[in-house]
């Protein structure tokens, strides 16, 4: 029952339709049968204003006539029940909506530029005020010591600056020492093991981090894996002596043995003291803070993989730290 009264509106607005639309042709010949005979039985005038000032009020006038002629006709419009208008109104507000999401679009990404606009300006304005502060710090600082110092004779301020160097002397040698002594705990506590596993054909630094005494003593396959079988003390003595060479004359006194973990701690420490001194004696610029390697140890790669270190261009054998100011050369 409900299929067929839908199926009925859809035949009678389909039959409504049709109607309509042969009403607007019929209309649109009519009005063009009209404009042809209107054009055989007219002359026609002049579409710019004509100079002759006669001719061109008989043009107004002419033009006046025709506007008071067509003023009080009444425009077509179509019947009631015809959908002409349901269907116009729908396609101005199709063509509506299609124009609100363009415009919504456009301005959603307008907005999105626009924050993220303001988000910069927020960040440059913040970065403006802490310059400006720490300028203004600065300043204030600057002024106090200039209204010190005008107070002061200069065999005075000398002796202040002296004291102030001291100071700060003295503050970086405990800061350096402070430094040290945590090197060399992590040299001890983790890093050692690492460097010996990798100088042993196991994992490079970092890959394993739990280390026994049995993964040292029995040492690592082609294939990086731990041995099971273990050499006995002196071939494995002979083998810490032809890696990392043969115990320091001032460890010789050390009641720890000089097994792979210590051998590979003493190694990193003089590689460390070797590239510090270099770079010191060098000023940290030329071929002379590089130091020569007497092979290519797994501390040295560890230092070039942590970015710390670098290797020479063009001679692998020269390694030297990175001057942090500067850039890690390729």
């Amino acid at each position: 029952m409900e299929g067929s009264t839908v199926a009925r509106k859809s035949s009678s607005y389909t039959t409504r339709l049709d109607r309509t639309l042969k009403a607007l042709h019929d209309r649109v010949k009519e009005q063009e049968a009209l404009l042809a005979e209107l054009r055989a039985t007219t002359a026609p005038i002049e579409t710019e204003p004509s100079a002759d000032p006669k001719a061109h009020l008989l043009q107004l006038q002419a033009l006046t006539e025709a506007y008071k002629t067509l003023t009080p006709a009444e425009p077509w419009l179509p019947s009631r029940d015809s959908p002409l208008p349901a269907l116009l109104a729908l396609r101005t507000m199709d063509k509506t909506i299609n124009e609100t999401r363009d415009t919504i679009a456009k301005t959603d990404t307008e907005l999105k530029e626009t924050i993220e606009r303001l988000e910069k300006e927020k960040a440059d304005l913040s970065d403006a005020k802490f310059i400006q502060t720490e300028l203004e710090t600065r300043i204030s600082s600057l002024r106090g010591d200039i209204a010190e110092r005008t107070q002061k004779s200069p065999s005075q301020i000398a002796k202040d600056m002296v004291q102030e160097m001291k100071k700060k002397q003295a503050h970086y040698d405990t800061r350096t020492e402070k430094l040290f002594k945590a090197f060399d705990s992590f040299i001890d506590d983790h890093l050692a093991a690492m460097l010996a596993v990798e100088e042993l054909g196991g994992p490079i630094v970092g890959d394993v981090l739990d280390i026994n005494e049995e993964m040292l003593e029995g040492g690592f396959s082609a294939q990086g894996k731990p041995k099971r079988a273990k050499p006995s003390e002196d071939k494995r003595q002979r083998r810490i002596d032809q890696i990392w060479g043969p115990r320091p004359a001032e460890n010789e006194e050390a009641e720890e043995p000089w097994g792979e973990k210590r051998a590979a701690a003493t190694e990193m420490r003089d590689l460390t003291e070797q590239l510090l001194n270099s770079l010191m004696e060098a000023d940290g610029m030329g071929p002379g803070a590089y130091v020569e390697l007497k092979r290519e140890s797994a501390a040295a790669r560890f230092l070039v993989r942590s970015k710390v270190a670098q290797f020479h261009p063009n001679d692998a054998r020269k390694l030297r730290l990175v001057d942090f100011g500067g850039e890690i050369e390729d």
